[in-house]
């Protein structure tokens, strides 16, 4: 079991950066950047869990279209 988690580790990491870089370059406003950059430092700097990060992000991004700011 030890063994797996070991390398499920960067597996989970791998498949994470492979759909954050598609997703970054999907985006097309400059609001959409900044949700991004601060949700990537929230999960990593402040070594917070995913969940919150995800509850923010939606925050933000509802927060953003409810202000008039460009959405799609």
């Amino acid at each position: 079991m030890q063994a797996f988690l070991t390398g499920a580790g960067p597996a989970v990491i791998g498949a994470i950066a492979g759909s954050a870089i598609p997703l970054a370059m999907a985006l097309q406003h400059a609001w959409q950047f900044a949700v991004l950059a601060l949700v990537a430092l929230w999960l990593l700097a402040a070594r917070k869990g995913v969940v919150s990060a995800l509850v923010g992000a939606g925050v933000l991004g509802v927060t953003a279209a409810m202000a008039g700011w460009a959405v799609s």
